[in-house]
């Protein structure tokens, strides 16, 4: 098996999601596919499922040998994460398992004769993980919003003063986000022209609340694209989907995080 990134934005995109990840699990199982590489995660209150799946097309080069690189590699998130702290800009990123192996190689080598910094190799030893792929299934979702991930992000921030509930409430003409803890509350109100997208049926209101703490979690990963896709349920996880594709692809590669909707006793 052997990948090799298609871009300096790729192995941003990659980096920052595995540095993220170190908040939901130590080690984690990547899937190498025929068609592309497979993450799936849970944090530990097995409340929020991370899940991201990168496309054979998005890599410059994807090499697979079906009769081997079947099945999980499992790998030490931190150790991983420091390795890639290492990265630079000017260098191409190659990753590279060795039939029968224990360890993966991690190259990172300058792109053009001008480059100052020196080529790296690392070698990381795999992790013996029994981990089973959770089906995860495409719910159809009653609203759909998309903002842009900083604008989002930074509202979040804020209403994690009250590090505790968030509840919102979506209707026709706006989302009313209502943050809660013991010292008090902060309400927001997001006007549906301020928006990318937002899909609702006609004189339909939906209120869901969910860990404030979790979806502050989830925005973290706000690096990996411009815009995040959510969507919500009655009684159903929120999902909020950041592609990962540029501009001109066409693979539709993705990073995902569902979460369980918090009870809240209705007063």
């Amino acid at each position: 098996m052997k990948i090799v990134f298609a871009s300096v934005r790729k192995v941003q995109q990659f980096a920052a999601m595995i540095a993220n990840l170190k908040s939901f699990t130590d080690n984690v199982c990547i899937y190498f596919r025929p068609n592309g590489l497979y993450i799936q995660c849970m944090d530990d209150s097995h409340c929020c499922l991370f899940e991201c799946d990168l496309k054979s097309s998005w890599f410059k080069t994807y090499e697979f040998a079906e009769d081997v690189d079947q099945g999980c590699i499992g790998m030490n998130i931190s150790m991983l994460n420091k390795v890639l702290n290492t990265w630079n800009e000017t260098q191409t990123l190659t990753i590279e398992l060795q039939q029968g192996s224990d360890k993966i190689d991690i190259n990172f080598e300058k792109n053009d004769n001008n480059n100052v910094h020196f080529d790296k190799f690392f070698e990381l030893s795999l992790v013996s993980l029994e981990s089973d792929l959770m089906d995860v299934k495409n719910f159809e979702t009653l609203v759909d919003l998309t903002v842009e991930s900083k604008i989002f992000c930074s509202l979040i921030n804020n209403l994690m003063i009250f590090n505790d509930v968030l509840t919102l409430t979506f209707n026709e003409e706006n989302v009313e986000c209502k943050a809660s803890g013991t010292d008090g509350s902060m309400k927001a109100m997001i006007n549906v022209d301020d928006v990318k997208e937002y899909a609702i049926p006609e004189s339909t209101t939906l209120v869901q609340a969910y860990s404030l703490r979790y979806v502050h979690l989830m925005c973290q990963f706000n690096k990996l694209a411009t815009d995040m896709k959510m969507g919500f349920g009655e009684s159903m996880p929120m999902v909020m989907k950041y592609m990962l594709s540029e501009e001109n692809d066409k693979d539709e590669s993705f990073a995902c995080i569902h979460l369980a909707p918090k009870i809240v006793d209705n007063e």
